[in-house]
């Protein structure tokens, strides 16, 4: 059984804080469990566990051993490829729903599920292309979106409206990450494009899609 490459998780983590000016907390690593050894969590699959009492919260960020596993054939920080390109995705998403729970704790909001999957798909566009983009002196592929928001195929099992929320979430974020790529994804605009993304990172769900709308 093997486990992310030592330091990925907190990694993924440090970059989103960066990018959306968040203060550093607790390492994500601290709330890992690999699903094999996850007992009796409730669930399958690679997922973000949220229990409240009072003001007490309880998280937990569980990821496939699959997904693991393929990390740690191929360390994304080194070379993102097709072989890790998935798992990267994967563990991105349940990092940013980690950050996204707490931000909206600390700031006394409720946030959807909907608000939850879309502020994924963006983290995990951001954090490959930012990768990809350091990789390849300064080059993103023109085809990440489609790889990300269209390509992909939905874990087996789900009910009907978590497949369209999923999907509906998918389409938003290729709408938005395609403006940021044709406006703001090139060198000299990387600080309007921090500045973009922290003030989308902020609104609420009714917001964002406000903003999604606008963009053309």
């Amino acid at each position: 059984m093997s486990a992310p490459p030592d330091g990925l998780p907190v990694a993924v983590q440090r970059r989103l804080e960066g990018i959306y000016a968040l203060e550093a907390g607790l390492p994500v690593s601290d709330f890992l469990v690999l699903e094999s050894a996850s007992g009796g969590l409730p669930g399958a699959g690679s997922r973000t566990l949220l229990a409240q009492e009072g003001d007490d919260l309880a998280l937990a960020v569980v990821l496939e051993d699959t997904v693991a596993e393929d990390l740690a054939l191929g360390d994304p920080r080194v070379r993102v490829d097709a072989a890790n390109l998935h798992a990267l995705c994967v563990l991105t998403e349940e990092v940013s729903h980690f950050l996204y729970l707490l931000f909206c704790a600390r700031s006394g909001r409720t946030v959807t599920e909907l608000e939850l999957e879309l502020q994924a798909e963006v983290d995990k566009y951001l954090t490959v292309a930012c990768l990809s983009s350091l990789q390849n002196e300064g080059a993103v592929s023109k085809g990440l979106r489609g790889l990300l928001f269209r390509s992909y195929r939905l874990r087996e099992g789900l009910s009907a409206e978590r497949a369209e929320r999923y999907h509906t979430a998918s389409r938003l974020a290729d709408r938005y990450c395609g403006w940021l790529e044709r406006r703001l994804l090139q060198p000299a605009r990387l600080p309007d494009l921090c500045r973009e993304a922290r003030r989308f990172y902020r609104l609420g769900q009714r917001e964002k899609l406000e903003r999604i709308a606008g963009v053309a």
